[in-house]
């Protein structure tokens, strides 16, 4: 069973600090990969605060320094992808399955999902909603047609799938929030080096200035385009709803695969969950004495 590294970026002091309580949830819930590296990718030109950097560092976490690509700045999300491929890069060095997420996530109970069976290079979930994904119904839009051509996509490669909160049927688009990934295939690598096209391309800027959830979300669409061209159908797992769960979409998603409890959870990505009143319903204990302490310590300020 191959060694799992577990990666995200934290570029400012906020996603630093959840990259904390991300790193404490593993040790605390982890199990047999409770001791698991962990990396937080922090931007050279920003540097984490020193209490933060402290807490990683105690917790167990490795610092990785992150050189910045400001051609881009302003674009959603190029950070995000560049770190991946970086991370991909490190990740193939030590011969790990990289699991790569966003700082904003827990994992609740030992993640057994998130390792890949033989012969698969990726893992991840459907995206929660289907927004500007190519739905299954409709001919491929210009936009779609756009980004298959681009990544040299082979038409047989558009299986279905379907969006996991509002359920409908899409063609391949992954959510970006957590991928598992064989390093050695070098998919993250590819999506950083095609991430400048994004916004370098007119062809493309008329659609954003049509819908800005384009620019949102292209950097999700580029990866499917990504996954599909370098990989195929065999080398993808879909990973089950547990494993990178959207608890900050918890009472839109369908009553009959709604979890109980976020204990049922093995890993999750929460956005803005905490903040909402009430959230101590859908926990119970021990989690939710553990969670008021963590957060009380890591993300309060």
């Amino acid at each position: 069973m191959a060694d799992l590294v577990f990666a995200c970026l934290a570029e400012d002091e906020p996603a630093g600090r959840r990259a904390l309580l991300l790193t404490r949830s593993l040790r605390a819930f982890g199990g047999r990969m409770a001791g698991s590296s962990v990396w937080v990718l922090a931007p050279q030109a920003m540097p984490l605060p020193e209490s933060v950097r402290d807490g990683l560092r105690a917790a167990g976490a490795d610092l990785v320094p992150l050189a910045t690509d400001r051609s881009g700045a302003g674009f959603p999300f190029g950070a995000k992808v560049l770190a991946a491929g970086v991370a991909e890069a490190r990740a193939a060095a030590t011969r790990s399955t990289l699991v790569w997420m966003d700082a904003g996530t827990l994992i609740l109970r030992e993640p057994d999902e998130l390792h890949l069976p033989p012969g698969v290079a990726l893992g991840a979930r459907p995206v929660d909603l289907a927004l500007i994904g190519s739905r299954l119904a409709d001919p491929v839009s210009p936009f779609w047609d756009l980004i298959y051509r681009t990544c040299a996509v082979p038409a047989d490669r558009l299986f279905p799938m379907e969006s996991s909160v509002d359920e409908v049927a899409i063609r391949p688009y992954f959510n970006a929030g957590l991928l598992v990934v064989r390093p050695e295939r070098g998919v993250l690598g590819r999506w950083a080096t095609m991430f400048p096209w994004l916004y370098r391309d007119p062809r493309l800027a008329a659609f954003y200035r049509e819908d800005e959830r384009y620019a949102i979300f292209a950097h999700q669409a580029l990866l499917a385009g990504v996954v599909l061209s370098s990989l195929e159908r065999e080398g993808i797992e879909e990973l089950p709803p547990w494993a990178n769960y959207p608890l900050h979409l918890h009472e839109r998603y369908p009553l009959a695969r709604r979890p109980h409890a976020l204990d049922e959870v093995t890993v999750c990505r929460y956005e803005d969950f905490f903040e909402t009143p009430g959230w101590e319903k859908a926990v119970g204990e021990p989690l939710r004495g553990w969670l008021r302490r963590e957060l009380s310590a890591t993300i309060a300020r």
